[in-house]
Formats: C-alpha cells, sequence, structure tokens
C-alpha cells in the first residue's frame, strides 16, 4: 500500500473513533438527562464497573474501588438485603434476562426504591461470565403505585362496608316483606308452576290460612285444584295460565265459600319476574270485599231511592196542581147545582175520587220525603198500646199480636199520626203475608250509639228501635231489593197499590231515621224502624191564632201563581168568599203590578214558579213594601228552608174553599207586626 492510500485509512479510522465516542458521548449524555446508571460486574472475578449516574442513584459518592458488591449490599434497605441477595444470586447463575427491585437507604430521607434490568451473557460452553445492565430510580413509580394500591385498597374496604350494609338493609327489608306477608289481612298466596301446567302452593299468609281453614302444612306442596276443587279451581288456573303466558296481571272477582263462610274476593295473578332453578312463579293477592259491595248496593239502592223519591214529589206536585183545578171547580160548581140531587151526588162522587187522589199525592210525597211531618216527643210503648184494638180488627183473628215493649222506653221524636199509620201498614203487609195465620210480633227497645245494631246512617246516635215481625212466606233477595220502591206489589192486581213500604220509608228518613229489613223465603220478615230518641215529652205549640170568624170577610188580595188552571179557581174561590183578587201569572208580573201602586192586604203566591220562585218574589216586593202580608201555596209540603220563608204561613195543594177562605182571613186579620206565626210551619228541605 502506497503513503497516499495510508494516510486515507488512517482519516477514515480517525473518523470512526470520532463517531465512536460522539455515540458514547450522547448516550451518557441521554443516560445522565434520564438518570439511568449503568453496571458491569465480572462474575469471575466479583469485580464490579458502576457509571457516575449509579453512584448517584445509589446514593453513595463515586469510587475507584472496584469491589462494589459490598457497598451495593451496605446501600440496600436491611430488610430487602436477603431477599436482594438471594434474587442476585439467582439472576448470576443463568444466562439469561434479570430483574431486581429493591429499596435503598437514602441518606436522610425515606428509603428509595431503584431497580436493576440486565443479562447474563455466557461464555463458548454457556456459563454466565458477565452480567451487565442499568439502574432507574423507582421510587416515583413505586410511590404512585402505592397510592393507587392504597386508593384501591381504600375502595376496597368502602365496596366491603357497602356491600356489608346493603346485606343489612336488604335482611331488613327481607324481614319487613315478611312481616307485611304474614300479617297482611289480604290473602297472599306464592305458587309454583310446573312444566305440565299445574300450580302448587309454595308459600302463603296467616290470612290465607284463617281463609281457607287448613294450616300451612295442610295446603303447602299442595296443587291448586286439591285445594278449591276442580269446579272452583277452572277459572283461576286458566287465568294463571295467561297470567304466565303473557306476562301480564290477570284479575278475576267471585263468590266462594271456604272455611263454611261465602265471601265476595277480589283476586289478582301477578307473575315474578325472576325464576328459581328454572321454575316461574306467580303471586295471587284476593281480598275479601263482601262488605264494600254490600255498602256499593246500599249506596246505589239509596241513589236509586233518591232518585224514584225526585220523580215521584214532582210527579205529586204536578198532580196537586190538577186536584187543586178539579177540586176547586167542583166546589165551585157546588153551589151553581142547586137542590138538584142527581147533580149533587155526582159531584160528591167526583169530590171523593179528587180526594183519594189527593191521598195518593201524600203517599208519594211521604216516599220523596216531602210531607209535612209535626215531630214531638213520642211514647212508642203507648202508640203500640192504644193500636191494639185497631189491629185486631185489622189483621183478623187467625193472626196472633205480641207485644215486646221495652220498659222505661225513651221517647221518639217523630210525627205520632205518621208512626200510626206506617205501624198499621206494616201490620198489614204481615197480615198479607201469613194467609193461613201466624204470629205478629212488636218490639221496642232502646239503642245506646255504639250499639252494633244501629244502622251507619245513625252510628253514634241514641236511638229508639221499634220492630214488626212476621212469621211468613218471606220475600226473595230480588223481591227484598224493590221493595221499597213505589207501586212495586207482589199481590194480585187491584189487591194492593204498592205504596205502604214506600211512605213507611219515606216517613222514616224525613224523620232523620233509617229502616232496615230482614227477610227470607220461608223464614217471614222482620222491618226494623231506627228512630232518633229526644231528651223529654216535647210538645209542639198550637199553630192556630185567631178562633174567631168574621161574618163578612173582605180585602184585596194579588194571587200569583204561574199554572193557569190553579190560577183561575184559586181566584174564584176568593171572590166567592167575598175578596177582591187580582192576578199575576209570574213573579215579575206581580212586581209590576205592585210597582203600579196598587195596594193590596195580601199576596197569595204560588212557591215553585219558573224565573222568580215565590220566595224571591216576596223578598223583592218587601224591599218596597215592608209590611206585605204573604200566604204561600205549594203543591210540595217542605218547599224550602224557614230562615228563606221566615214566619210567612203556607198552604198545601189541593185546598178547598173552605180552608183556603180560613187561612186568607187568619192571615189578613192578624196585624202586620203580629204576621209570623206560620199556619203550616215550613221544616228544613232535605
Amino acid at each position: 500500500m502506497d503513503e497516499a492510500s495510508q494516510s486515507v485509512e488512517a482519516l477514515r479510522a480517525v473518523a470512526a473513533l470520532r463517531a465512536a465516542q460522539a455515540e458514547v458521548e450522547h448516550l451518557r449524555l441521554a443516560q445522565e438527562a434520564g438518570q439511568i446508571g449503568s453496571w458491569e460486574w465480572d462474575l469471575a472475578t466479583d469485580r464490579m464497573v458502576w457509571s457516575a449516574q449509579m453512584f448517584l442513584n445509589l446514593g453513595l459518592p463515586p469510587s475507584e474501588n472496584r469491589d462494589l458488591y459490598p457497598l451495593l449490599m451496605r446501600a440496600i434497605h436491611p430488610a430487602d438485603r436477603d431477599t436482594a441477595a438471594s434474587a442476585f444470586a439467582e439472576a448470576r447463575s443463568r444466562v439469561g434476562p434479570m430483574r431486581v427491585e429493591t429499596r435503598l437507604v437514602w441518606p436522610g430521607e425515606a428509603p428509595h426504591w431503584i431497580v436493576f434490568l440486565g443479562r447474563v451473557d455466557g461464555d463458548a460452553d454457556g456459563m454466565p461470565v458477565v452480567m451487565r445492565g442499568i439502574t432507574i430510580d423507582s421510587t416515583r413509580r413505586r410511590a404512585a403505585e402505592e397510592s393507587a394500591a392504597e386508593a384501591l385498597r381504600d375502595l376496597s374496604r368502602r365496596l366491603v362496608q357497602r356491600a356489608a350494609r346493603r346485606g343489612r338493609q336488604l335482611d331488613q327489608s327481607r324481614a319487613q316483606m315478611q312481616a307485611i306477608f304474614d300479617n297482611s289481612p289480604d290473602w297472599l298466596t306464592l305458587f309454583r308452576a310446573t312444566p305440565d301446567g299445574r300450580f302448587i302452593y309454595a308459600d302463603m299468609n296467616s290470612a290465607t290460612e284463617r281463609a281457607y281453614g287448613l294450616s300451612y302444612d295442610q295446603v303447602i306442596g299442595r296443587p291448586l285444584e286439591d285445594i278449591l276443587g276442580p269446579e272452583q279451581a277452572e277459572l283461576p288456573l286458566r287465568l294463571m295460565r295467561a297470567c304466565i303466558a303473557t306476562g301480564q296481571n290477570q284479575r278475576y272477582t267471585a263468590r266462594r265459600t271456604m272455611a263454611a263462610v261465602t265471601r265476595t274476593i277480589d283476586v289478582m295473578f301477578v307473575r315474578v319476574p325472576e325464576t328459581h332453578e328454572g321454575d316461574s312463579f306467580i303471586m295471587a293477592t284476593a281480598r275479601d270485599i263482601t262488605e264494600r259491595e254490600a255498602i256499593e248496593e246500599r249506596l246505589r239502592q239509596s241513589q236509586k231511592m233518591e232518585a224514584v223519591g225526585q220523580l215521584t214529589g214532582g210527579l205529586a206536585h204536578d198532580f196537586n196542581n190538577l186536584l187543586t183545578a178539579v177540586m176547586g171547580n167542583l166546589e165551585l160548581l157546588a153551589h151553581r147545582v142547586g137542590d138538584d140531587p142527581g147533580a149533587t151526588k155526582y159531584l160528591a162522587a167526583m169530590r171523593r175520587a179528587a180526594e183519594n187522589g189527593a191521598k195518593l199525592t201524600e203517599q208519594l210525597l211521604a216516599f220523596s220525603r216531602r210531607q209535612h211531618l209535626q215531630p214531638r216527643a213520642v211514647d212508642l210503648n203507648g202508640v203500640i198500646g192504644g193500636m191494639r184494638d185497631l189491629l185486631s180488627r185489622t189483621i183478623g183473628t187467625t193472626i196472633r199480636v205480641h207485644t215486646v215493649l221495652a220498659p222505661q222506653l225513651w221517647p221518639a221524636m217523630v210525627d205520632p199520626t205518621q208512626i200510626e199509620v206506617a205501624v198499621l201498614n206494616l201490620a198489614i203487609n204481615a197480615r198479607d203475608a201469613m194467609p193461613l195465620g201466624g204470629t205478629l210480633t212488636i218490639e221496642t227497645r232502646n239503642l245506646h250509639g255504639h250499639h252494633q245494631a244501629i244502622p251507619a246512617e245513625l252510628a253514634g246516635q241514641d236511638c229508639i228501635c221499634l220492630s214488626v215481625r212476621d212469621t211468613g212466606t218471606g220475600m226473595s233477595e230480588d223481591v227484598l231489593r224493590s221493595a221499597v220502591e213505589p207501586f212495586f206489589t207482589t199481590k194480585a192486581v187491584g189487591k194492593g197499590s204498592g205504596l205502604g213500604l214506600s211512605q213507611v220509608y219515606g216517613m222514616v228518613q224525613q224523620s232523620n231515621g233509617a229502616m232496615h229489613i230482614e227477610s227470607r223465603l220461608g223464614a217471614g220478615t222482620a222491618v226494623h224502624l231506627y228512630l232518633p230518641a229526644t231528651a223529654g215529652a216535647e210538645a209542639l205549640a198550637d199553630d192556630g191564632l185567631f178562633s174567631a170568624q168574621h161574618e163578612q170577610p173582605s180585602g184585596r188580595i194579588l194571587v200569583v201563581d204561574d199554572d193557569p188552571s190553579v190560577r183561575e179557581v184559586t181566584v174564584q174561590m176568593l171572590r166567592q168568599g167575598g175578596y177582591g183578587v187580582t192576578e199575576a201569572d209570574s213573579g215579575q208580573a206581580a212586581l209590576d203590578a205592585l210597582a203600579r201602586g196598587e195596594a193590596y192586604d195580601l199576596m197569595v203566591v204560588d212557591v215553585a214558579m219558573p224565573g222568580l220562585s215565590g220566595i224571591e218574589t216576596t223578598a223583592r216586593a218587601r224591599q218596597k213594601f215592608p209590611g206585605l202580608r204573604v200566604l204561600y201555596v205549594t203543591g210540595y209540603a217542605d218547599p224550602a228552608r224557614p230562615d228563606r220563608c221566615g214566619d210567612d204561613p203556607l198552604i198545601r195543594k189541593p185546598f178547598r174553599l173552605a180552608d183556603l177562605v180560613a187561612e186568607v182571613e187568619a192571615v189578613i186579620r192578624r196585624p202586620i207586626a203580629a204576621c209570623g206565626g206560620n199556619i203550616v210551619p215550613l221544616q228544613p228541605h232535605r
């Protein structure tokens, strides 16, 4: 090789050396930046070579000593020395990668962590000869790991605590649910559905045991049809299968006889969402609604009777208007026929028919609770005692009358005449129910407010119970439900009007009492009247204010009625009685007549009129004429509240000429300041 070639090779060698030195320098700088120490361990001589960063990572001062293993062991935390020595010994015994992480004793501070990462190389025979590697300060990583581990441990502790708390809550909830299940008044039953379509009793509460009349052990594990019977189980089985198939709740209501008790029950089936060992379950809830159903039936009956009462009351009012015109015209006609015996006979027959119609309206008004009552303290024992002869004559000799009258019976607040009519009606009904004879028992007794026999309408009130019992044919349930409806009768055509019980019912209701009927076919009937008790024998004041009759009536009267026929007959009666009369067909027409300045001694006004009622007409008239005398006329018995009518008197339709003239004269003859005592006192409209 010539000299030039040698120079070129030398230059290349120098460049390569410089490049290698630069690479080494770059590696050193990178290690220093990353705080990575390097080391080499000659396993044959046990000598070590450490980089400067290695000393820094171990927290030791630099040293030229090559026997560094003892120095390394002293730098390792005493608690980790044995473990670290074992790890290094294991690593030097084989060729391959090695890793050792341990704590260091750090001067003046808490122990640091360092990790040794390296490799053991072997000779040609595969025997380990040298171990080379690096060290990295792992304190921050270990701290982060410890923090994460502590956070994980804390989370784990909280989860365990929460799980324990939820477990306790779940146990409490289970206990509460079990308590609710065991103590519920509803019949709660859990059924297990089998693959063949049967439903097996899996659990039930105490209410179900009592309803079935069977113990828990007698029922659990048996199919539904074994307990209810095939016929009664048919409907619930069909619904339970539908519940399992569709997942939708199923419900039904039925009458069931269990443990010798017949009840109406409302049953619902709900599929349990979870399964157990592949089996589906149904929760059945059954509620005894017998009492609720009875209350609803009583409410429906009460509403029906109220509606019928309103209808009959309205019919009676209209009928009274017709009868007023008929009877009034008959009386007016009687004065024109003179002494004609034939005409007089026909008029008398017509008057009797009209009076019978008036009695019929009274019965209708009694049912609709719109008749006029005069309640006072009445000794029912005395009333019944006084009716013995009448009852004996009425019911005949084949029926024995037996009385059970309570001693020291409280006085009852009732109209004495109407209670006699009620007892007589009940006795006649009892007679008709005993065509072959029997026993009629009339009983009285005192009932304190807390007595269980008192109906709900009078709960908490002291009352007297008047019972009329017979040993007759009794009534079916259908007949019993309709017994008090007007015109309902089981008697043959022409044998009864169907208004007897209706009149009794209306009188008792209007007297703030209650009526209850017990009856079964072949077992007779008992009608119980519950009437409010009163503290003493109160008597009603005499309504008559004047007894003297004046020889010649006189005065000017304004008649106000929207019904032309009633208004016409009233006007003619008053004119025949000697009064001057002006008529008006409405409340507004009456106010207009008064506004014209015409003077009137009395205004006779119908209570119920379209537009302005009689009460409203009176109120407006007295704003300008405060001394105006008023006589109300009505086809009802109790048209309004007394506080709205004041003390103005009232006469009921149909009325006769003599009655009308007498009432008018009585009102006119009273001084204006004394106008107030009712001829027929108005009672509160109920």
